[in-house]
């Protein structure tokens, strides 16, 4: 009994979910018009995408990945 090797670097993005969830915020924020300027401002931006984000999009992401 052994685990099959990967292919692809050990701590590739490609084997990390949360990448994906990066993307798509980083989508939305640059979407912004105008852009936050103040630290308060993008912090309250990023807060109002993040709750805009489905719980679907995260376990899409895992149940992309190979087995």
């Amino acid at each position: 009994m052994g685990f099959p090797n990967l292919l692809g670097p050990p701590r590739s993005p490609d084997l990390n979910p949360i990448e994906n969830i990066w993307s798509i915020l980083k989508d939305r924020l640059n979407k912004w018009h105008p852009q936050p300027e103040l630290r308060e401002g993008m912090a309250e931006a990023i807060q109002k995408e993040c709750r805009q984000i489905s719980e679907v999009h995260p376990l899409t992401f895992v149940d992309s990945m190979p087995e």
